[in-house]
């Protein structure tokens, strides 16, 4: 598919666990309290802050 962008071993962590809560990247977003697109970069790897990375990782419970 062009112009989509393949996820990272954490961003697939995170799209399961999405998918089993029901939720939407835009829903983690707003828990998060960060932009729809800041989560969408983290999980395909176009932004690897730490802080974003924490912020996803504590809010679904995601070990490390």
């Amino acid at each position: 598919m062009a112009g989509r962008k393949r996820l990272t071993d954490f961003g697939i962590r995170v799209k399961s666990e999405l998918d089993r809560r029901g939720m939407t990247q835009r829903e983690l977003a707003d828990q998060c309290g960060i932009n729809y697109r800041v989560v969408n970069d983290v999980l395909t790897g176009r932004n690897r802050k730490e802080e974003n990375i924490r912020l996803i990782r504590e809010t679904l419970a995601i070990p490390s």
